[in-house]
């Protein structure tokens, strides 16, 4: 491995971790923005996605607040969406800089697809290509559609508690409620596929070697603070009408994800007028690239392959 670095840097004010990984010198810079939010994906991607450092950069950046950036939010904390979208901007300004580059490849997955469209909205000339896998659109959208599949194919007692959610999840038990829907899903095999929990998932990072036991308490704590911190923002995001980009976009989709509706994300795509490419995952439900990694990775390969030539 040519580059094997864990740095951690102060970036707008928030101490964070990146991972930079590359088996050769000047390779093609890729950014991963993980989901969540809070969900800091750091083992997953050692074990599943590594051997796109053959010919990419890889810059593995846990959040602000998540994972091995893990720092507990102040109760005043304002955060905004934006803030992740300038340290995002600030990570890809240092990588440039250091790497002697123009511009690099922008790979998102769940919240982190939020962040990826606001930050090409506002910075496309940094991009080269962006990947969005379980693409976020419309949020009020998606989570209507995630509750109407849990009540119609629960059982009776589970689809009378459910029926008791606001889809909005605005008021005073929000939080317990998508907790709840959230388990459900999961349960009906629509967020990992063909798993009924997230066990599998979750055993990556109890044994990483880039993962502590504390780390992964710390993890844990994260995807709790950053979900209440970020949660009324979150629901207010619609790229609904955004249909033109001036990069080429890349949609990655799990045919069985009943989490962020894949089929909002399609009807998405075919108005899209920019340049575009979409992937249907057949053995996949909200985690693709993980599911069926060697397809991702191949089709990340070529992509980097294509642009070489």
């Amino acid at each position: 491995m040519y580059l094997n670095q864990e740095k951690r840097m102060m970036i707008n004010g928030a101490l964070q971790y990146i991972l930079l990984l590359a088996e050769h010198k000047d390779l093609p810079l890729l950014i991963y923005v993980h989901g969540g939010p809070g969900d800091a994906a750091l083992p997953l991607l050692l074990h599943y996605q590594k051997e796109l450092a053959s010919k990419y950069t890889l810059v593995l950046w846990e959040q602000r607040g998540a994972g091995k950036s893990y720092y507990e939010f102040g109760q005043y904390e304002n955060l905004l969406l934006d803030d992740y979208v300038q340290d995002l901007h600030e990570i890809v300004q240092y990588v440039l800089k250091r790497f002697h580059q123009e511009k690099v490849y922008l790979c998102a997955h769940d919240f982190g697809t939020i962040i990826g469209f606001l930050f090409l909205q506002q910075y496309p000339q940094l991009v080269h290509t962006y990947i969005g896998i379980s693409q976020v659109v419309n949020m009020k959208k998606a989570m209507r559609l995630r509750l109407r599949y849990a009540i119609e194919n629960s059982k009776p007692i589970v689809a009378n508690k459910l029926l008791k959610i606001d889809a909005a999840f605005g008021g005073a038990n929000w939080y317990s409620d998508l907790d709840y829907l959230d388990k459900q899903i999961f349960k009906l095999k629509g967020t990992l596929y063909k798993k009924k929990n997230d066990s599998l998932l979750r055993s990556f990072y109890l044994k990483s070697n880039k993962f502590t036991l504390f780390d992964y308490q710390r993890y844990l704590k994260g995807i709790t603070q950053s979900k209440k911190k970020l949660w009324p923002q979150i629901m207010a995001v619609d790229f609904e009408s955004i249909v033109k980009w001036k990069v080429p976009i890349v949609l990655i989709e799990g045919k069985n994800d009943k989490l962020l509706s894949s089929a909002l994300a399609k009807a998405y795509f075919d108005k899209l007028e920019s340049e575009k490419t979409w992937y249907w995952f057949e053995e996949s439900s909200h985690f693709p690239h993980w599911c069926e990694s060697k397809r991702f990775n191949s089709i990340l390969l070529e992509l980097v392959s294509k642009k070489a030539s």
